[in-house]
């Protein structure tokens, strides 16, 4: 853990780079000294369908939802959750400026009690 998913509407690929934008979440999260590197799973998948606000067909929307084990504090998880925002919007920065994208990013905890696993991975 901590496995991240970024999900985003059709054809947002086509205004941002989103391997470059995965690229840069995952390596920020594994870089970030808050969770074993070598833990970290991160995918990108584009929704087969999707409206967006007032389904102007430029409206794109970019999810990044972060699952970890529980047990760091609130600042950390916080800290953690901007500094993913920011390698997002770097990477989305020119689709940002011209308007018409979302880009969001939420922290959820797993419940140990009720996650299993098995892994031959380092």
């Amino acid at each position: 853990m901590p496995h991240v998913v970024i999900e985003y509407s059709r054809g947002a690929g086509e205004r941002v780079p989103i391997e470059a934008l995965t690229t840069a979440v995952h390596r920020c999260i594994r870089d970030g000294g808050v969770v074993k590197p070598k833990a970290v799973r991160t995918f990108a998948r584009e929704a087969t369908f999707s409206c967006v606000a007032d389904e102007h067909p430029q409206n794109h929307f970019i999810q990044i939802i972060i699952r970890m084990a529980p047990g760091r504090s609130l600042e950390t998880k916080q800290q953690l959750v901007r500094a993913t925002l920011q390698a997002a919007r770097a990477a989305a920065a020119p689709a940002l400026s011209e308007g018409r994208l979302g880009l969001r990013v939420d922290l959820y905890e797993s419940d140990p009690a009720l996650a299993v696993q098995e892994s031959t991975l380092d």
